[in-house]
């Protein structure tokens, strides 16, 4: 089956065609200043049609430029997060019970699920969103069940053992920071960022 996309372009190509016949077997049987009707008719054709794809090749680069933007601010975001005090290594924190905070993932759900990122052009980085989006999102569910028995069952004991296991040699802390790296370091990101 053929796309509606083919399909347009087709019809659009072969009205494009239809008329420039007319409009050149038009100016062969033309004389005086009625010549120029069929060149003026070509050329407003021509400007309406490469305007339309002019414009729309415009908003696709702009819509990926903010998207980029949004994406880069929410993970530097995110790296934020993951240098605050909850999550920060080096102090030694007190056994005590709290509430992590969570990793941001609206721009990157919006930027995947819109289809913003072009399939040949972002394949990487979108494979590399992906990957970053379910790595936070079992975070995040991480950081919920470790409240929960943080807050069911709040012996020094287990909050011992669930800030070593946040904080441990390749613990999701690790991992999630090793991600936020990455991504940001990537190409469409950092030119992005600098903007």
């Amino acid at each position: 089956m053929t796309a509606p996309r083919t399909w347009i372009m087709v019809v659009t190509a072969g009205s494009l065609t239809v008329a420039f016949v007319v409009s050149a077997a038009w100016w062969t049987r033309s004389a005086g200043t009625s010549r120029f009707e069929p060149a003026v008719q070509i050329l407003g054709l021509l400007g309406g049609i490469t305007g339309i794809v002019a414009e729309r090749w415009a908003a696709g680069r702009e819509r990926r430029a903010e998207a980029l933007q949004a994406i880069g601010e929410e993970l530097r975001d995110n790296r934020r997060i993951l240098a605050s005090p909850p999550f920060s290594v080096g102090a030694a924190q007190p056994a005590r019970r709290q509430v992590y905070p969570r990793m941001n993932l609206s721009a990157v759900n919006a930027a995947l699920s819109s289809a913003v990122l072009s399939p040949r052009r972002d394949e990487g980085l979108s494979s590399m969103l992906h990957d970053w989006r379910n790595e936070a999102e079992i975070f995040n569910h991480q950081l919920s069940l470790a409240e929960i028995l943080a807050f069911t069952n709040g012996s020094d004991e287990v909050l011992r053992d669930l800030h070593q296991g946040l904080h441990g040699a390749d613990g999701p802390l690790e991992r999630m920071q090793e991600h936020l790296s990455g991504l940001l370091a990537t190409p469409p990101l950092t030119a992005a960022l600098a903007r």
